[in-house]
């Protein structure tokens, strides 16, 4: 099963992110950030702490999201995984983990609530989002 791909869209990305579940959403989205950033990483470790409440699922991950890419541009770190402390459909907590990088190829602004939608099957989750680049 695909972890995620790219979708066109007028003036920004689509990106679709499959998991089996929350979890696995959430490290398959750090993948595809990393992807698409395309960074320049440094051989130094870095763990941040994070936590993010909201109304709704949807809420709560772009949040989640959003608050990954403002970290990752503050603490200059590529984030590949997430340990969870906390981990349901309204609150998200725990530790991330990656590497510090010189520089990134692309730049994304935010991470949007347009055409945001979180599907449930019976075997796994697919979560689509805009991000404004």
């Amino acid at each position: 099963m695909k972890k995620f791909e790219f979708l066109s869209h007028t003036a920004d990305f689509k990106i679709r992110i499959y998991g089996k579940n929350l979890l696995s959403l959430i490290n398959n989205t750090l993948l595809a950030f990393k992807s698409f950033l395309a960074p320049k990483i440094k051989k130094r470790k870095k763990k941040v702490k994070i936590k993010v409440e909201s109304l709704d699922p949807i809420s709560t991950l772009i949040d989640f999201f959003s608050e990954i890419l403002a970290k990752t541009y503050i603490e200059k770190t590529i984030f590949i995984k997430f340990r969870p402390k906390i981990l349901e459909e309204k609150k998200i907590e725990g530790e991330l983990e990656g590497f510090e990088f010189e520089s990134l190829k692309k730049d994304i602004k935010s991470v949007t609530y347009h055409q945001a939608k979180l599907e449930k099957n019976k075997n796994y989750l697919i979560f689509e989002f805009v991000i404004d680049i």
